[in-house]
């Protein structure tokens, strides 16, 4: 494994951990209702597309998914990427292996390269923002 396929599995690693901390600091107790730390929220007043992911997640892990989907549905995607990198790392490790890398890659480049796909999912966050700004998240 060369330096810099290291380092995208450490910036993975490091990103699962953080979100595993970040939930698990909500599940112990903290009230994430009083505060936002999203930096465009505090700026401007306006929530951003990823505003409420935290709580969506939080709903989802308590069985309310309607919840969930109403606060931000991309809560249903940072859920099962929490799940899914982890033992997708412990995989390619165990196996000394490298294909999380190069489906990365490969789905790196296709976004990169065909409208037909990255512009639906620039207009699904748009709609997104713009859900979560109708909401007043």
């Amino acid at each position: 494994m060369n330096s810099n396929s290291r380092k995208i599995y450490w910036i993975l690693s490091l990103i699962s951990l953080a979100g595993y901390a970040w939930i698990a600091f909500h599940l112990l107790g903290h009230d994430h209702t009083e505060t936002t730390v999203c930096i465009f929220k505090n700026v401007t007043g306006w929530a951003c597309p990823s505003c409420g992911i935290t709580r969506s997640v939080l709903s989802l892990l308590h069985g309310r998914v309607g919840e969930a989907l109403w606060i931000n549905p991309l809560g249903v995607v940072a859920l099962l990427l929490l799940i899914l990198i982890p033992a997708w790392l412990i995989r390619d490790l165990v196996l000394n292996q490298q294909s999380l890398l190069k489906v990365f890659r490969h789905a790196e480049e296709i976004i990169r390269t065909r409208k037909s796909i990255y512009i639906p999912l620039i207009i699904l966050v748009v709609i997104n923002w713009g859900w979560n700004i109708m909401k007043d998240l």
